[in-house]
């Protein structure tokens, strides 16, 4: 009984093609062709392997893939379940890297939904535990003023409470706030606290003093 190396063999010789042409159109490397044709199986990749080069190579030569197999079986059909071959290293040029198949595509969506969870679980902690955002723009610390009018200027997360010196100030859309303040001569302390809806707490000071009787700037 002829080998699967000698039909491949005989059937590509009756074509007339060359193994540099069977590599073009199948996209499987000509060594790997080479090892089919002289029943060298171990120089080829692992049982997988074998099985799609035949498949492709015979379809290729008008060969009947099923019959081939069925060919290769019976001459090695004791190795099969042990594994005849070693993996390689080397795979046909035509082979992806990664194949979406149902499995993949189950553990991608799995693993993609595991780290949104986690994400937003870690977001909603980080949010729980924290203070607040606040920033002062004005007055800066230690500033001098001439009247007893002060603008404060700031901005805090859009649903924190902000007061200033007790004092509950109304945020625009994006945590803005700007309020008017009558003060005293003299130095003053402004008290800015930042409330978030968990009722963690974040406090700003402002020492600022006022002098009316400073002369404007020339």
């Amino acid at each position: 009984m002829r080998t699967v190396g000698e039909i491949l063999k005989k059937a590509r010789l009756e074509k007339r093609l060359t193994l540099d042409e069977v590599e073009k159109r199948i996209k499987i490397r000509k060594k790997y062709l080479e090892a089919l044709e002289e029943n060298a199986w171990h120089k080829l990749p692992s049982l997988p392997y074998i099985k799609g080069f035949l498949r492709n190579y015979s379809t290729l030569l008008d060969l009947r893939p099923e019959e081939m197999l069925a060919v290769f079986r019976r001459h090695y059909m004791y190795e099969e379940h042990g594994g005849i071959l070693p993996e390689g290293i080397s795979k046909p040029l035509n082979e992806p890297v990664f194949r979406f198949t149902p499995q993949n595509i189950t553990v991608i969506i799995f693993v993609s939904f595991l780290l949104i969870f986690f994400s937003y679980l870690s977001f909603q902690l980080k949010t729980y535990v924290s203070p607040p955002n606040l920033i002062i723009t004005r007055p800066a610390e230690g500033e001098l003023l001439k009247n007893e009018t002060l603008e404060i200027k700031g901005k805090s997360d859009h649903d924190a409470v902000v007061e200033i010196n007790n004092k509950r100030i109304a945020l625009n859309g994006k945590g803005e706030f700007s309020t008017t303040f009558t003060l005293q001569p003299g130095v003053n302390t402004i008290i800015i606290e930042s409330i978030s809806k968990f009722g963690k707490k974040k406090t700003l000071t402002r020492t600022v003093s006022v002098n009316t009787e400073i002369s404007p700037s020339p």
